[in-house]
């Protein structure tokens, strides 16, 4: 199998993450040692310079503790081209571990091959993301704003198999990244 090859730097939170993508990627891989990259001057450093001069693609895993990754590097490298990639929740168990992590979802490591690489290669081309998907369609749309939109928004959040504390901002990139606005006023949710 080909690897998809990625011009951008790739920033996952540990070395587990980084030799799972390494198998089925081509690109410069960093891995931040989860919460380390807090006080690491030295990796802060190489991030910033390779991000602003590659652009970089954040790939935390999707519970609380890669949630708090992904915005402390999205506000660390601000300025750079930043792209968020989010990838479906799952509950489970790394091979390499003996329990459940505290929230019982699967790691970045964990994650079938062909997600990743479905969730990454648009971005081994020139493609563009969409912004169809605004504050305001999801105002329209009973998501925010609105009696029942909590209710509205966690079900959606839960659909979309990612953490029911986001903020709508990064919903919106997740909604955008996934879906046109037309596909969205269609999802069946039950």
């Amino acid at each position: 199998m080909d690897k998809l090859k990625l011009d951008k730097l790739i920033v996952v939170e540990g070395k587990y993450d980084k030799i799972h993508l390494e198998n089925i990627i081509d690109a410069d891989i960093i891995a931040v040692g989860g919460f380390s990259v807090f006080k690491d001057g030295k990796l802060k450093n190489t991030l910033k310079q390779l991000s602003r001069d590659r652009g970089v693609l954040i790939l935390t895993d999707s519970d609380t503790a890669g949630y708090k990754i992904r915005i402390y590097l999205s506000k660390l490298l601000s300025g750079s081209e930043i792209i968020n990639v989010f990838l479906p929740s799952f509950s489970g168990k790394e091979k390499r571990k003996k329990e459940y992590s505290c929230e019982g979802f699967l790691g970045v490591e964990g994650i079938d091959s062909s997600i990743i690489t479905e969730a990454l290669k648009k971005y081994s081309t020139n493609n563009t993301i969409r912004n169809e998907i605004t504050v305001s369609e999801l105002y329209r749309l009973g998501y925010t704003g609105c009696d029942g939109a909590k209710a509205k928004k966690n079900e959606l959040l839960k659909y979309l198999g990612v953490q029911s504390n986001i903020s709508n901002k990064f919903l919106l990139r997740i909604l955008n990244d996934r879906y046109t606005l037309k596909q969205f006023e269609q999802l069946n949710l039950k």
